[in-house]
């Protein structure tokens, strides 16, 4: 009876088949502190890496960082890998650098100034 057991398990589970791929969402955000969601989940940071097993379809992707923010709806087939990358940058020097820029474009058209002195003011 044992042996006819062990026959039907084998004869169900199958004949070894083909490991299945996955189909995987590879995600790089930077900076470090910036905030992954899919799918409207919560996914973690920016410190690391992200690999996660999805159904083969589209997905939403955001990442929040700050105030600013970017979404995006990326397709993924089916046993596939598919990247994502995205990196805010800092543009706090770019717009230092730009207004004193304009500061000194101002000051070039800027009338030269004289300084009168009038007699009758002392």
């Amino acid at each position: 009876m044992m042996a006819f057991a062990f026959a039907v398990a084998v004869a169900l589970s199958g004949s070894p088949t083909k490991a299945a791929t996955r189909t995987q969402l590879k995600i790089e955000i930077k900076p470090a502190t910036a905030v992954l969601y899919v799918d409207g989940k919560r996914k973690g940071t920016g410190e690391k890496v992200h690999v996660l097993n999805v159904t083969p379809g589209n997905h939403t992707i955001r990442v929040v960082h700050d105030k600013d923010e970017h979404q995006e709806v990326v397709s993924v087939k089916k046993g596939k890998v598919k990247i994502w990358q995205w990196a805010f940058e800092d543009d706090r020097e770019d717009r230092k650098r730009a207004a004193e820029e304009q500061k000194k474009e101002e000051a070039a058209f800027e009338p030269a100034r004289e300084e009168v002195t009038d007699p009758d003011m002392k």
